[in-house]
């Protein structure tokens, strides 16, 4: 089953690219994931099991494909499947366009995925579930709407750390497209806990047992505690339909029939990578994500969550984060070789890092940051098959955020201390702003196409972003007519004219811009774009290229 799917989308995505006449005929729509299927198994994933798989196995595999590694020495690696003619990816089960496509108001932005305002504080709080294995315990309760929630703590000598980062970093990946829980800060008086009935959990010596009021204390004493005797916590609640278990980064679901596409070879997880690497969200493991069956005007199909946002920003959720973090794998045998070699004298960047500068923000620069060659905790299949076009696209997401959109976001996480909320904000943009110029280099950065009165207009991003000045920018173009591919224009142009388009002689124009650079020469990348011939007169673009 698994290779029939991959075969169709293979087909669906390269055959709609070609054609025999000699025009180019923009790929056919992706399939709609969001048909009504069965229910799914439940699964589970063993977190050390899938430790030592990404870090071995995989990683041997990963040597020994020699076809994919002759194809990155070659530049001409395997791109996408689920991308329509722009290179977008359009709306799916999987994620839903947002910043970077369409406006968002600061309001929108700021909401994020809450339908409320978090679990009802006033009322009595009925514990579930509870966990009080690590340094910050935690519970699941349900309010007196009967709404259910987890409850994270921040951990201790380090109050609003976790939380914090959750919240912002909740908002960040939701506006960027994908699904995410409703992630609250909300404070509250212990006294509005009760014990539910029958609740399980696991002690701190493994023992699975029934839950008792010594254990609430417990749990309690160990959390930190505001001059008033209440509590501020993270409210996780719970994502709507069955949960079902997590999702892989490679592969695919088996028994869930919309699932056709390699994960590894989804856009939108391979250019999780630099958003990942943006908000040091390290803690991508399969564990931080969920598959949940939902109903849907009518249709029931499975719906795809990251969560768990504790270990982003300057936190690992139950501390401040390690300095190291980003820079390498936690078993990482180039480091560790790099180590012997040189007898452990050698003093990495990481090593320099001063360190917490704010409890409540923990260890978090942009000094050191390098997008490119940012690790997660483990290695990640999708982030490993990231292509440059993946990349631009994840970088126009990222620097669609602007510094007031950003502060915004901030303002949600509700540090007591401001001077830490502005280091954040100064961090965030610092390392949205190397995102935004290195893969600006890497790949034109021409985009936001439009035809009014038989002239092309676009927009050069690393300019819009003040990356590179205006006046730096070099720009040609040629427009060819298809199938004879007769030059019917050529020339030099500024961005703010436009690109004359000619009257309509043919079926199609095949059009190429190509950006320059005054300082380098050298450098250039272009954009080929597709238009074709309208009844009324008029161009209609059809698709683009990116060189």
């Amino acid at each position: 089953m698994n290779a029939f799917k991959i075969c169709i989308v293979s087909l669906i995505f390269f055959i709609g690219c070609a054609g025999t006449t000699g025009l180019y005929h923009p790929p056919d729509p992706i399939p709609d994931d969001r048909l009504d299927v069965p229910q799914p198994k439940s699964r589970s994933i063993h977190t050390y099991a899938e430790y030592f798989e990404k870090q071995v196995p995989l990683q041997i595999k990963e040597a020994l494909n020699l076809p994919r590694q002759w194809r990155h020495l070659t530049g001409d690696p395997d791109e996408s499947l689920n991308i329509d003619s722009w290179g977008n990816v359009p709306n799916s089960s999987w994620f839903t366009n947002r910043k970077g496509t369409r406006s968002m108001s600061l309001q929108e932005l700021i909401r994020g995925p809450d339908t409320g305002n978090g679990p009802d504080t006033s009322e009595v709080w009925t514990i579930t579930r509870a966990k009080t294995q690590g340094v910050t315990p935690g519970f699941t309760i349900k309010d007196s709407r009967g709404d259910y929630y987890v409850i994270k703590f921040d951990p201790p000598d380090y109050p609003e750390l976790a939380s914090g980062a959750e919240v912002i970093s909740t908002k960040i990946f939701h506006a960027a497209g994908y699904n995410t829980p409703e992630n609250y800060i909300t404070v509250f008086d212990p006294k509005i806990l009760r014990m539910g009935r029958d609740v399980r959990f696991t002690d701190e010596k493994g023992r699975k047992r029934e839950m008792n009021p010594n254990d609430l204390k417990d749990i309690l004493t160990r959390v930190t505690k505001r001059s008033d005797g209440k509590i501020r916590a993270l409210a996780s609640k719970y994502v709507p339909g069955v949960p079902i278990g997590p999702f892989t980064y490679a592969g695919l679901r088996e028994d869930d029939y919309n699932d056709f596409i390699p994960h590894e070879h989804r856009r939108e997880l391979r250019g999780l990578r630099l958003i990942c690497a943006w908000l040091n969200h390290f803690d991508t493991k399969d564990g931080n994500t969920l598959d949940s069956y939902v109903t849907v005007d009518g249709k029931h199909y499975v719906r795809h969550y990251l969560i768990d946002f504790g270990a982003t920003l300057g936190s690992a959720s139950h501390s401040p984060n390690h300095p190291w973090r980003g820079f390498r794998y936690d078993i990482d045998p180039a480091v560790m070789i790099q180590n012997l070699l040189l007898l452990g004298i050698h003093v990495h960047e990481w090593q320099k890092l001063s360190g917490v500068v704010y409890p409540s923000i923990g260890v978090f620069e942009s000094d050191l940051f390098s997008p490119l060659e940012y690790k997660p905790q483990v290695p990640n299949p999708a982030f490993q098959n990231m292509t440059d076009q993946d990349g631009y696209w994840a970088a126009k997401i990222i620097t669609s955020f602007s510094d007031k959109e950003l502060w915004g976001v901030i303002q949600q996480a509700k540090y007591s201390n401001p001077d830490a909320a502005e280091y954040l904000l100064k961090v965030l943009c610092e390392r949205r702003d190397k995102i935004g110029r290195i893969l600006f280099q890497r790949v034109a950065p021409l985009d936001k196409f439009y035809v009014n009165s038989d002239t092309l207009f676009c927009k050069d991003l690393a300019v819009q972003n003040n990356y590179v000045q205006k006046q730096d920018r070099i720009y040609h173009y040629s427009v060819v007519c298809l199938p004879d591919k007769k030059i019917l224009d050529q020339g030099s142009v500024e961005l703010e004219q436009g690109i004359p388009l000619p009257e309509n002689n043919s079926k199609q124009l095949w059009i190429t811009i190509s950006v320059a650079s005054h300082q380098d020469p050298d450098w250039q990348r272009s954009v080929e774009l597709y238009a074709s011939d309208k009844d009324e007169g008029t161009w209609d673009l059809l698709g683009c290229q990116r060189n």
